[in-house]
């Protein structure tokens, strides 16, 4: 896998979205469990889309988080000089840079929506950045820790129970922290809140964490531009003041209406092949009936 990555990272960009494209069309025309679950998430996310429009949009979705895989062997190989020219430009970085400057650490909640990791890598060479990442195993687990640290970024495994005294600490530190709340946690460590109008396990340590520790939030995304142009970040500030609410179940409401936000910007690149509604409140039938 090492050498297969070594070999990709030479490749152009447009050449490996390409390449991620066709998987992705592959896994589609396939029938592939990915595609029911982003149908599936789509048409409930979406009940206003047609069948032809959510099927489209599922479509997409898949393709792009093809790319996102395919991309990774030059943002995490790739030369520096190549790696600096993926990140574009970006919009709303005052909201970022107002956030630092209070120097009292700064949240940033990103999300699985068009490449997450394009504009963050590239960023974290002017800014630490310690993130909260799931273990892989083999030779993956060597890649992305390399890829993710090659500048200043730092990880925290998200296991056993000290994550959030280590992002804490960091925070203490003037430090900026990110994580990714848009996913199913293990049982224990998350609330059902509404997204795009399913009930959805969404983890709370970003609540716990503004609960313990008063730090600023920022949301942050990278949009993949067209033809292997590379990628824009997008920073917004919190919608409105309710995710800073000291009660969990406020705040994590308020964390999906912001994930929900940004993934009305570019829909098509949202991730919705992953089982976001798998875990269900008691009493509700399972959402995913394969």
């Amino acid at each position: 896998m090492k050498l297969l990555f070594k070999f990709l990272s030479y490749w152009p960009l447009g050449a490996l979205q390409s390449l991620g494209a066709l998987v992705g069309w592959m896994m589609w025309l396939a029938g592939s469990k990915r595609r029911r679950v982003a149908v599936r998430n789509v048409s409930a996310c979406f009940p206003e889309l047609t069948p032809a429009q959510v099927r489209r949009r599922a479509r997409r979705a898949l393709v792009a988080e093809m790319q996102t895989l395919t991309e990774m062997p030059l943002i995490w190989l790739g030369s520096t000089p190549r790696v600096r020219k993926l990140w574009v430009d970006s919009i709303g970085m005052q909201h970022l840079d107002a956030a630092i400057a209070q120097g009292r650490g700064v949240i940033m909640l990103t999300m699985h929506y068009g490449s997450f990791e394009g504009t963050a890598i590239p960023y974290s060479e002017h800014q630490a950045i310690t993130g909260v990442y799931k273990p892989q195993k083999g030779a993956l687990e060597d890649l992305s820790v390399a890829g993710r640290t090659r500048f200043k970024g730092r990880l925290v495994p998200a296991i056993g129970g000290q994550v959030r005294q280590q992002m804490i600490e960091q925070l203490r530190q003037g430090e900026l922290v990110y994580f990714l709340p848009d996913q199913d946690p293990p049982e224990g460590r998350g609330v059902f809140a509404p997204f795009f109008g399913v009930q959805a396990h969404t983890p709370s340590l970003a609540a716990k964490l503004i609960r313990e520790y008063d730090a600023p939030i920022v949301f942050m995304f990278g949009e993949r531009l067209a033809l292997g142009r590379g990628f824009r970040m997008h920073v917004r500030p919190p919608i409105d003041d309710a995710i800073y609410s000291h009660d969990i179940d406020t705040a994590v409401t308020a964390l999906n209406a912001n994930v929900e936000a940004c993934v009305q910007q570019f829909p098509d690149q949202y991730w919705w092949g992953y089982r976001r509604f798998r875990r269900r409140p008691p009493g509700e039938p399972p959402f995913y009936t394969d």
